[in-house]
């Protein structure tokens, strides 16, 4: 009982980790030396495939080989750190791609209807508007992400 409670934690830990490496790996990564990979991102018009996918292909790359160490070597603790992992990704799919920049589904104007989903689309909005800061994808952190002074 006490390694399915532990296997959770660690689960719930690489989720939330997830969105700190992915604002460092937004920050020194794509916005610096795989900035030709990810500049398509900020382009006005969102396309449904951008080369800025790549990246969340190499997190999914990550995953895998995950789920394969467990599957091979039976290490549950892969698996539990592959589920959050997959679960961020998940998330930054629906979140970042389909409300945020309104792709796939199309779902920014229902975003913007919900306060929470309306918060992360203004701030990340700023980002976008001055190609700096809030770095982050899933998360608005006061104190770090600069609030619009619409949300103050």
């Amino acid at each position: 009982m006490m390694l399915i409670f532990e296997l959770t934690a660690i689960g719930i830990a690489a989720f939330f980790g997830m969105e700190f490496l992915a604002r460092f790996v937004h920050k020194y990564v794509m916005h610096g030396i795989l900035w030709v990979i990810h500049e398509d991102h900020h382009r006005k018009e969102q396309r449904e495939i951008e080369k800025n996918d790549a990246f969340g292909l190499i997190f999914a790359g990550i995953s895998i080989y995950l789920i394969m160490n467990w599957l091979i070597y039976k290490d549950p603790f892969a698996l539990a750190i592959a589920l959050g992992m997959t679960a961020y990704g998940v998330a930054y799919f629906f979140v970042h791609d389909m409300i945020i920049h309104n792709r796939h589904l199309h779902l920014r104007s229902w975003g913007l209807k919900h306060r929470l989903f309306r918060e992360l689309i203004l701030v990340h909005e700023v980002h976008h508007e001055e190609g700096r800061g809030n770095w982050g994808f899933l998360l608005v952190i006061k104190g770090i992400d600069k609030i619009p002074n619409e949300l103050k």
